[in-house]
């Protein structure tokens, strides 16, 4: 099939995959993992791809030719875009879109990329990957409220809608949308160990991988709880990774400011393979965050075999973590009962081996190979329906 993927996308990191010859060509764009490793699935799929994207290093619609992928680039303004509702960024995608032929376009959030999307002329897929009501509940300010009803405009223009997760399925329902596929995020194989590492000794390395230090992220709970572990453990390391949690950054400078920094590495922003080193090196995978609407960063520590510590209520992550077969939940609002389970899994390794075992277990079922099958029953359902083209 001809597929455009319309979606925030790390261009190097497709380059470098599909042509690494032109990576040092290419603007980063606005990264985002899960639409780029489906863009390269799909091609190995034998599908022909075309994706459009935006990225602010570019002030003019540009084109690249990555292996055998069409990558159409519109700009994206440093500021002021929730002015306007992201007018000039929707108009983009709505007229990179219309420039090809496709049977079908995948554009992934319901945001500039869904509503330029549907305002064009082929028959569109929007995947929801978050819930704005959520956002806006834990960063109440008048951008979340922009992108709050750039959402709802989106949905009320829908003909066909995806969710990754069933926590954004039912909150779908509850605004009474029922008729949502579910399509999981994906990972590509090369994410996955082939064998869970063996952890038996001391945990001496806690590692968090978050986007950013908001309220919802929760990251200062975690940062709160540690100064307990640290009462019970020895040598133990706290490593934060993430935009905002670089050296002299707002979570180093919030922890500083109330004494909570001892023993925290702050890592700042890596690349997926330094990410995935990083897990590598940890002994214990913290998601702090108190509402995700898949988890990204918690399945990538699934497919390395990471035990993992996770809120109950926080989304989609108990789903993810198998309700608690696949991972330790607590309520992450309370830093002491993150505290409880950190330590009480450094003293258990055969529990700790146990979760970790059944987290790569489950993970498994993320793995784009057997995704694929959905995703293309979905685009082939789209491409047919009659009047599915606006």
């Amino acid at each position: 099939m001809r597929v455009a993927v319309a979606a925030p996308v790390d261009l190097r990191y497709l380059a470098r995959r599909l042509a690494p010859a032109l990576e040092g060509t290419v603007p980063k764009g606005l990264g985002g993992s899960v639409a780029t490793s489906l863009a390269v699935e799909l091609v190995d799929a034998g599908h022909e791809i075309t994706v459009v994207t935006l990225a602010s290093e570019v002030t003019s619609p540009a084109h690249w030719r990555l292996g055998s992928v069409n990558v159409l680039v519109g700009p994206y303004r440093a500021r002021h875009r929730a002015r306007d509702a992201f007018r000039q960024e929707r108009n983009a995608v709505r007229d990179l879109l219309d420039s090809v032929d496709t049977d079908v376009v995948h554009a992934h959030w319901t945001y500039e990329f869904g509503l330029g999307a549907v305002a064009g002329r082929h028959p569109v897929l929007v995947s929801v990957h978050d819930w704005a009501p959520a956002i806006l509940r834990h960063l109440p300010d008048p951008y979340r409220l922009v992108r709050l009803q750039m959402q709802a405009h989106c949905l009320l223009r829908t003909r066909h809608v995806a969710v990754v997760s069933p926590y954004i399925g039912h909150r779908l329902r509850r605004v009474g949308r029922h008729s949502a596929r579910l399509l999981p995020n994906g990972l590509p194989l090369g994410s996955f160990l082939k064998r869970v590492p063996i952890r038996d000794g001391p945990v001496r390395r806690i590692l968090s991988v978050n986007s950013d230090f908001s309220p919802g992220k929760n990251v200062s709970a975690l940062l709160r709880s540690f100064r307990g572990v640290r009462q019970q453990l020895e040598d133990v390391e706290l490593v934060l990774v993430g935009p905002d949690f670089q050296e002299g950054g707002p979570a180093e400078t919030w922890a500083q400011k109330h004494g909570l920094a001892s023993a925290t590495r702050f890592a700042g922003p890596l690349s997926i393979e330094d990410v995935f080193a990083a897990m590598d090196r940890a002994d214990l995978f913290v998601a702090p965050t108190l509402e995700e609407s898949f988890g990204m960063t918690v399945l990538e520590a699934m497919a390395r075999g990471l035990p993992i510590v996770a809120g109950r209520s926080s989304g989609a992550v108990p789903w993810l973590l198998g309700f608690g077969s696949a991972g330790e939940l607590v309520d992450v609002r309370q830093p002491a009962q993150i505290a409880a389970a950190i330590v009480r899994l450094s003293r258990d390794p055969g529990r700790r081996a146990l979760l970790a075992g059944q987290a790569h277990s489950r993970a498994g079922q993320f793995a784009w190979p057997i995704l694929m099958d959905s995703y293309e029953a979905a685009y082939r359902h789209v491409a047919s329906v009659r009047g599915s083209r606006r």
